[in-house]
């Protein structure tokens, strides 16, 4: 994504689940600024939440002296969402299958399947210092725009 030509949004918030109103709102304003249509902005927003959820609970074990920052840019043809934690790091390979059996009935664990269901590239890496980076990529050169 050429950054010269990209609109980039950006939003800090501390590690608590009540922070999510905030978060829902700036995926929704970034939505709108990149012109995504009503399905399209649906699924981008969903992929946000659910990272920043992942990021608040098991990132930072909800410790509000931790921060989650997002970071959403676009340049018409891509939108790339980047979700950073302060917590200890994890590798997507060592998170639990939730279609496996053992974890078809409980509650939680849904939301890197359903991030990596839509969006086109899903990659986790480690800060340096402490911390993790999820960056999600969605091609939306031949989605519809509104």
């Amino acid at each position: 994504m050429d950054s010269e030509a990209a609109s980039v949004f950006e939003l800090t918030v501390p590690s608590r689940m009540e922070e999510l109103e905030a978060v829902q709102q700036f995926a929704e304003s970034t939505s709108g600024a990149f012109g995504l249509d009503k399905e399209l902005a649906y699924w981008i927003e969903l992929a946000i939440n659910e990272s920043a959820i992942n990021a608040i609970q098991h990132g930072n074990n909800s410790d509000a002296s931790k921060n989650v920052s997002i970071r959403i840019s676009s340049d018409g043809e891509v939108i790339e969402i980047v979700v950073e934690d302060q917590g200890p790091g994890f590798e997507l390979s060592d998170v639990p299958d939730p279609t496996d059996v053992e974890n078809l009935l409980k509650p939680g664990g849904r939301g890197l399947l359903i991030i990596q269901s839509f969006m086109d590239t899903v990659e986790v890496s480690q800060i340096d210092g402490n911390g993790s980076r999820l960056r999600m990529v969605k091609n939306i050169k031949d989605e519809k725009i509104s």
